[in-house]
């Protein structure tokens, strides 16, 4: 067999007449050795409870001469026949192989790109735990509103940033802007006194805008709804891992004092920033993509055929997911529409609410902690060391909550959970006596800072109840700017007039913590109750018009369609 010249995204889902005769002569009504797709669905709208695979082996395919030198045109159109007829034409063994790929080469990428962008954003907190402050003539209320305009500036680029996504690729958008904050990181050295400070926070924000959904936009493409949620923990999970990365490098690099004519926090900043700009540059070389013949080297022709049908065929949705064509179709007023739908979609927008309140309470403390370690009298070697035990923590069980969210296919009670898990550790921070010995006070925002983060989650829901390529690109940026929101709250609510123990602010803390849990129950009982109103009209439907609706019929579009159920 040949190997393809052509990429994926050569093909759409359309096949000429010479491809469908050249399939009826060689394969005749059943495509391959196939056994028959279970169709019944589960009572969230989503994929067969059970599938059985077809005992296929690429190596037995004699490819027509019709289609040497493009092979994955014919896998492509094979597969779409045999899932048309209610088959699966791959083995369980391929679809393995294919999965293997994708985290091998898609995953570890994705990761280290997050990496990238956490470690240059998150490095100013192990800034702060030095002579930062007192170097630059700064309070902390200077770096309140250095992060403030981060954030400001971080999600007023999110819309823009994403529309940017789907018209260039995020093969060629995310190392572009990768590439422009490592700049910003570099030129942190400079910093002298606050107006270049806060500069420098509105820049990077305004780079590393929109990159967090964009990444997430584009590994969904890769993945079907019920493999999202893990995959996406691993994503912020590297968070947790940047931040022991960071501290270990930082209790290297804030031991050399006046090494040359820079201070400790300047190498820190200016190696760290050498570092991303290094990968940025490599992402634009490294980064596979459904759009380019670079994904031919990773995977045959086949697998490569496997790897969109068995996406697409989960959700169909996401069959123009990865065509960037789309948004040069559209007018500003075609844009502005997309927007503004996405952004009061009432299907979306608890999913937004709940984004923006639920993790006020460990951002906040997250902001704070070295500020708080250095007031318990901890040196700053050991303020960076002490990230690592909640770093740990984190990583463990956002990954563990994400797997188990995939497993049993639900959504709600993760969130609820990991909002409960906080609640009890916000009490005893806030009523600990001021005497108590300080590793208390350090425990309880290690536990804190531990809990399973939910994000991943929020953020498969999201991407899993949209039903429209457009929607879920657009859905993503509102809900990270809603994310966004909430840390700029986050970074306001410890005030210096209610320190050291921010007993006014742990008291809003509780609050939040209370509100979100309340919020995902509610979005579960409004999802149950969309779903059983639309199982009711479908069944008053005959067979023949639920049939037609199948075919697009309805006027209906997105999560609004009738044959749409809500992922819970």
């Amino acid at each position: 067999m040949s190997s393809a010249s052509g990429s994926i995204g050569d093909s759409d889902s359309s096949y000429d007449d010479k491809t469908t005769l050249v399939l009826e002569e060689e394969l005749g009504d059943g495509v391959g050795e196939t056994s028959s797709l279970l169709t019944d669905k589960n009572a969230n709208g989503g994929t067969a409870d059970k599938k059985e695979y077809g005992a296929f082996n690429e190596k037995d395919t004699v490819i027509p001469e019709e289609f040497e030198g493009n092979e994955y045109q014919y896998h492509a159109a094979e597969i779409e026949a045999a899932l048309a007829n209610g088959q699966i034409p791959w083995s369980e063994e391929e679809e393995r192989t294919v999965l293997r790929k994708t985290d091998l080469r898609v995953m570890i990428l994705a990761c280290v790109m997050f990496f990238s962008l956490d470690l240059d954003r998150s490095n100013i907190q192990q800034v702060v735990s030095s002579d930062f402050l007192l170097d630059t003539s700064m309070t902390t209320n200077d770096y309140n509103v250095g992060q403030s305009l981060f954030l400001i500036f971080f999600l007023s680029l999110e819309v823009p940033s994403q529309l940017m996504n789907k018209r260039f690729g995020p093969e060629r958008w995310l190392p572009t802007i990768m590439f422009g904050w490592s700049i910003v990181s570099t030129i942190q050295v400079l910093i002298t006194a606050r107006p270049f400070f806060l500069f420098t926070r509105a820049a990077l924000g305004f780079c590393q805008g929109g990159f967090v959904s964009g990444l997430a936009f584009y590994v969904s493409s890769f993945y079907k709804s019920d493999e999202l949620s893990i995959r996406l923990s691993w994503i912020w999970a590297t968070q947790s891992g940047t931040n022991v990365i960071s501290a270990l490098l930082a209790s290297a690099i804030l031991l050399m004092r006046d090494v040359g004519t820079l201070k400790n926090w300047q190498w820190l900043l200016l190696l760290e920033g050498l570092l991303t700009m290094a990968i940025g540059i490599a992402t634009f070389f490294l980064i596979p993509s459904l759009k380019t013949p670079g994904i031919a080297s990773i995977f045959t022709p086949r697998e490569a055929a496997i790897l969109r049908a068995r996406v697409e065929h989960d959700d169909p949705s996401k069959k123009n997911q990865s065509n960037k064509d789309v948004g040069k179709r559209q007018t500003p007023k075609q844009i502005a529409g997309s927007v503004f739908g996405a952004l009061t979609d009432k299907y979306l927008v608890p999913i937004f609410i709940l984004g923006y309140i639920g993790f006020i309470p460990s951002v906040t403390m997250r902001y704070y902690f070295p500020i708080n370690m250095r007031f318990l009298m901890f040196d700053t070697t050991t303020i960076n060391l002490l990230i690592i035990p909640y770093a740990a923590l984190n990583i463990f069980w956002t990954t563990t909550f994400s797997k188990l969210s995939d497993h049993y296919r639900t959504k709600w009670l993760f969130a609820v959970l990991s909002a409960i898990w906080v609640f009890p550790n916000l009490i005893f921070l806030q009523f600990l006596p001021y005497s108590a010995n300080r590793w208390w006070r350090f425990a309880s925002y290690t536990w804190v800072l531990g809990y399973p983060y939910y994000q991943p989650i929020l953020v498969s829901w999201v991407s899993a109840n949209s039903n429209d390529p457009d929607r879920r690109a657009l859905a993503q940026s509102i809900y990270n700017i809603a994310v966004q929101l909430g840390n700029l709250t986050a970074a306001n609510v410890y005030m210096e007039n209610d320190s050291p123990y921010y007993h006014r602010g742990n008291y809003v803390l509780l609050a939040l913590n209370l509100t979100s849990i309340v919020l995902a129950i509610s979005i579960r009982t409004y999802y149950i109750r969309e779903n059983n109103r639309r199982d009711n009209i479908w069944s008053t439907m005959t067979e023949l018009e639920q049939m037609e609706y199948r075919n697009g019929g309805g006027n209906e579009k997105g999560n609004n369609r009738l044959d749409f159920r809500f992922k819970i």
